[in-house]
This record gives structure tokens, sequence and C-alpha cells, in this order.
């Protein structure tokens, strides 16, 4: 059976169909994708309770060889910056906190639903997987300096702000190809092509698949608002922040989307914080450093 849906205004009867009663019909039915895994549940699960150890999570991830193995490399990766190399995954989760572990689980789970693998559809969702990646870079080191306690959150934003696409890729793939071809050959915006096709954009869908997967309630309205203009507001950080990163993202092509005579130091998220010009030509050349020395590590 395909994955295909009919178009937004009828069913098989011809009655109409609501796009939001479309959306909840294909997001409840993501099921049998791979959804988070056990693991990646429980150390989320625990890595949110004061009395966990170390070693309790240290014994749970240990379950997961390809979670162990990635989150080793990435402890040692110049994100993190580790004074000595790390050898082992209770060493990692002492030495990077349960903030940063949460993070990297959730990168292994998100990483999941990419399978760059298949020669057909590789390209495309490699493209999807290395703008999140770089946008969830981006944001890390833009918040870093100012609210560090927002760095692995912000990470997150970044990493999984987009996560709406891959599952209409997904479960509307030949829909999602149009939505693609569009935005890459006209230079369309990829929301606007979404709601004149299908009836609902990625953001609403990534905001489901977020609170599926029981995240933050602060992450899950940063996916649903990210392109919500009228939500940037200085008492949503996290959310300006993840504008911010998703356009240098833009600026530099990393993506579907390349934009480069858009202007960051004055659009609207960068009027509310005020980020010096000097802030993001540094962060866009350790994002270019970084992507070009750690990228292989998320592939």
């Amino acid at each position: 059976m395909g994955t295909s849906v009919m178009a937004p205004s009828q069913t098989q009867s011809g009655n109409s169909v609501a796009p939001s009663d479309q959306l909840k019909n294909i997001i409840m039915t993501t099921r049998d994708l791979p959804a988070m895994p056990q693991v990646a549940s429980k150390v989320l699960e625990l890595s949110s309770d004061p009395n966990t150890s170390a070693q309790q999570l240290q014994q749970i991830i240990a379950d997961d060889q390809a979670m162990t193995a990635r989150i080793l490399k990435i402890a040692n990766s110049a994100m993190y910056s580790c004074s000595r190399k790390v050898k082992t995954l209770t060493e990692a989760i002492v030495m990077l906190g349960f903030n940063s572990i949460r993070s990297l689980v959730v990168t292994s789970a998100a990483r999941n639903l990419y399978n760059t693998q298949k020669s057909t559809t590789g390209l495309k969702e490699r493209l999807l997987w290395e703008h999140s990646i770089g946008v969830a870079f981006a944001c890390r080191l833009l918040v870093q300096e100012r609210i560090p306690r927002l760095a692995e959150e912000a990470f997150l934003a970044g990493l999984m702000h987009d996560i709406g696409k891959l599952v209409l890729n997904l479960r509307v793939p030949e829909e999602f190809d149009e939505i693609v071809q569009q935005v890459y050959n006209d230079n369309r915006a990829f929301n606007q092509t979404e709601m004149e096709i299908l009836g609902f954009d990625h953001a609403e869908v990534g905001a489901r698949l977020v609170n599926k997967w029981n995240l933050s309630p602060v992450l899950e309205d940063t996916i649903l608002n990210h392109h919500n203009p009228e939500a940037l507001k200085a008492e949503s950080p996290l959310l300006l922040y993840l504008d911010l990163g998703n356009k240098i993202c833009h600026k530099l092509g990393i993506g579907f989307v390349d934009e480069p005579d858009l202007d960051i130091n004055n659009c609207l998220a960068n009027s509310i914080l005020g980020l010096p010009p000097e802030t993001f030509d540094s962060v866009v050349v350790r994002l270019q450093e970084t992507l070009e020395t750690e990228m292989e590590i998320f592939i």
C-alpha cells in the first residue's frame, strides 16, 4: 500500500476533509516510523530525575552500541572541547553532564529517522539532515555567550526544527517531492508551499512529533512557531536564537535554501536580541569550521 495521500480537499467518497483532520491522520500513523528508541526514551526519563546517577545512565545507554559509539565520538569533538580524551561512557556522562547527554541521545534518535543509505532518495535526506545539524550548531554557538544554560536546548531546537519535513517525506513522499521541487527551482518558502499543497506545514507536524517524543513543551512551542514572525518576542529567547540560526544556514546555503543576500543583522529576531555584527561574523567562521571537521561524526 502506498503512503501518498489524496488532495487535501477530498476523500475517496468525495467528502471534504479539513487539513487539520488530514494532518492528524498522517501523524497518528507515524507509529510505523522509526520512533524514539526505547533506550533513548528511558535515558530522557532518567536524566530528568535529580536522583539518577551517572552509573544508572551508563547502564541504560550501554545497551545501544551505536548510540554509545556516537556519544563517545561527539564527546571528543571540538564542539565540547574536553580537556582530555574521553575513553568511556561513564567519563562522557560525568564530563558533559546530563543535559548534554540528553541532547546527544535525542540526536541519535533523530538520526535514525534519516536514512541516507537509499541511493534513490539519499541526497534529499542528507540535505535535510545537514541543514538540521548546521542550525543546531549555529544555535548552540549563538546562545553560548549570553545564555549558556540554554546551549543544549538551543542545539535541540536547531536539530528538531525541521523534523516535520522528514515526516512529510516519509508519509507523503509524492507531495513532498513536489514541494521540494518548487522550493528548489522557484526559490519559494517551504512553509508557504506546504500550505498551498497540503493545507498545513512542517512546523505543525514537527511540533506534534516532539510532543509524541515527550520532549519539553518549550521546545514543542518553539518548533511550532519557527515560521511565525508574530511569535518572535523577548520572552521566547529559544525561538529568537532558532530564527537566527536558521537564517545563518540559509545565508550560507546549508540545506535546500540558499539566500546569500539575507540581512541577519537587521532581521526582526536580532532587533530584539541586539547581537552585534561581529558576533555573527564569529559564529559564521566557527560554524563553517565545525561543519568541516565535525559533520561526518553526525552522518
